[in-house]
């Protein structure tokens, strides 16, 4: 494995074991095998590691996931619950890009939380991948209207959001109360969203 990809996977489990705040750059610098002067040939700053880590291994997921369900064959309604269930992964586990290693999807988000929190970098690329994700929410339910399949009496946007607060409210829940039956909830608010959205 070439440098740069180390250092960034070494960072990214540290990060997942113990928060951003709780890794110091000389621990990333001792686990990645490599002098100080080669973390400085690729990085900045700790913190232009940390926005690489979360855009390699975190949003690039996401929005590759949502960017293959754009392509899925199925209703709007499959479409909704294809990308929810895509980007918590299975059994609420994702891989690493370029890994096999898996990891909690529960503590990637309990990561983004806290970097959402201390870092505005982080925050304005977790912002950027929430709009991305009302896009896609708001692309979906277009096609369902020009399909004459979802309501047209409720503005357009207030469906998007109804849709992206169910997806994204849920798995925050989830975040917060890890016995709540993750994919079981999700399949039960889509359902019931699509009650409301259907024609």
């Amino acid at each position: 494995m070439e440098t740069k990809s180390r250092i960034l996977e070494t960072a990214f489990k540290l990060f997942l074991k113990k928060g951003f705040a709780g890794v110091s750059l000389n621990e990333v610098i001792k686990a990645s095998d490599i002098t100080t002067g080669g973390f400085y040939y690729h990085f900045d700053s700790k913190e232009a590691l940390m926005v690489a880590v979360i855009q390699k291994y975190i949003f690039n997921y996401f929005n590759s996931t949502i960017e293959q369900i754009r392509h899925f064959e199925g209703t709007p309604k499959e479409k909704l619950k294809s990308a929810a269930l895509s980007m918590i992964g299975e059994d609420q586990t994702t891989q690493l890009v370029e890994s096999t290693t898996k990891i909690d999807y529960r503590v990637l988000n309990l990561l983004l939380l806290e970097g959402v929190q201390k870092y505005d970098i982080i925050s304005e690329h977790y912002t950027e991948f929430y709009y991305n994700l009302f896009k896609f929410n708001k692309d979906v339910i277009e096609d369902g209207i020009s399909h004459g399949i979802i309501r047209t009496d409720v503005d357009l946007n207030e469906l998007a959001m109804m849709t992206q607060t169910v997806l994204v409210g849920t798995i925050v829940m989830w975040v917060i109360m890890p016995t709540l039956p993750l994919e079981k909830t999700l399949r039960t608010n889509i359902d019931q969203l699509w009650d409301y959205m259907k024609k």
